[in-house]
């Protein structure tokens, strides 16, 4: 490098001087020291000091040290590479043993006896075809991984659409009649269900809470509800062992699930706004709580399925519908609803550990009914 005569450092101007302050800035004690020595300085403090008289630039704190930084007077410095802090590579080390998980199928808003443009009864039967084969695709995912021994089926209401026109039952929505909804259709598809599941688990358990539509009038009881006259059959049919049917004495069913409490009810108890009342579910499930302390709760109602962190301690599930182009989904809430329903695993120590959605019809998924 060529020095003037009042420093031995390169002039202001020389081409090397860039490379040299960049440098600088960056180097390690070490390369400090070799530098000074370089330039005829006795200290690198010296050196430092002549740095910033001469060229303005000063080192305010020490900086990372860097690999591949050379400077050779008057080429550019390599691109700098950070070297990597020491570090603790963790190891896992899997269990040898795993805690088995419930699996847990929400089921509600099944309107059996509807009829929209594109629901009816054997469009229901071919979708409760389709939820089955699904949900056992899941299982045997999560299969691969963890033992899933039992199912937990919390039906959430509105199993049959009834026959009352103030919910929506009017002549031409509905196929028949309330009795041949429940003990023609709803009751054979239920039982079926409960019946292939007990194939593929060692206990299916089945806990119902009525909906809003089985309601036989407006002055006759909350519990004169067709939901619950099907929850009965179901719970007085001489079933095969394994299977334990639970109807409601109440709104809602509290069901411990590995230690961890449900809360479950319809929904219809929310009163709606504009769309999906998240305030208004959060403001009541706070109420609830006080009064029925659960980790989670369940709810349908609202043909549209989701969660919601209603506090840090507590998750809300809300579960979708069988039927698709709802009027009350359509006119009520502004949601052209999907056909589905919920899954998910329950473990004993970690509570939820996951959860799937169930398409009940090809058609409403990407692809078509091939599913390509």
């Amino acid at each position: 490098m060529k020095a003037t005569n009042r420093s031995p450092l390169p002039a202001t101007d020389a081409p090397e001087t860039p490379a040299l302050k960049a440098f600088y800035l960056q180097a390690t004690t070490a390369e400090l020291d070799a530098l000074a020595k370089s330039f005829g300085y006795s200290t690198r403090r010296s050196f430092m000091g002549a740095m910033r008289e001469r060229y303005g630039v000063q080192r305010l704190s020490p900086t990372p040290r860097f690999d591949s930084v050379f400077f050779d007077g008057a080429k550019n410095m390599e691109e700098p590479q950070i070297l990597i802090p020491p570090i603790e590579i963790k190891k896992y080390k899997p269990s040898k043993t795993k805690d088995p998980e419930t699996q847990v199928l929400l089921l509600g808003d099944l309107h059996f006896g509807q009829i929209t443009p594109t629901y009816n009864i054997e469009i229901a039967k071919k979708r409760m075809a389709t939820l089955f084969n699904s949900l056992m695709v899941i299982t045997e995912c999560h299969r691969k991984s963890i033992a899933i021994n039992d199912i937990v089926v919390i039906g959430l209401g509105d199993m049959v659409h009834g026959e009352n026109p103030f919910q929506g039952a009017k002549l031409e929505g509905v196929a028949c009649g309330a009795l041949s909804q429940v003990y023609e259709v709803a009751l054979p598809e239920m039982l079926s269900l409960l019946c292939s599941l007990k194939e593929n688990f060692r206990s299916v358990k089945f806990y119902g809470v009525q909906g809003n539509h089985g309601r036989i009038s407006k002055e006759a009881p909350a519990t004169s509800n067709w939901d619950n006259a099907l929850y009965k059959t179901m719970a007085g049919w001489q079933k095969p062992e394994g299977i334990e049917v639970y109807p409601p004495t109440t709104f809602h069913q509290l069901v411990d699930i590995n230690e961890h409490r449900f809360f479950c009810y319809h929904g219809d108890q929310i009163q709606i706004s504009n769309g999906i009342p998240y305030f208004a579910q959060r403001r009541k499930l706070n109420s609830w709580y006080m009064n029925y302390p659960y980790d989670y709760a369940c709810q349908g109602h609202f043909h549209e399925d989701d969660m919601l962190a209603i506090s840090g301690k507590t998750t809300l599930f809300c579960n979708g519908s069988l039927v698709s182009d709802d009027p009350f989904a359509l006119e009520k809430l502004g949601l052209s609803t999907i056909p589905v329903q919920k899954t998910f695993g329950v473990h004993k120590k970690i509570g939820l550990t996951w959860a799937n959605r169930i398409v009940v019809d090809f058609n409403y998924v990407k692809g078509g009914k091939d599913g390509s």
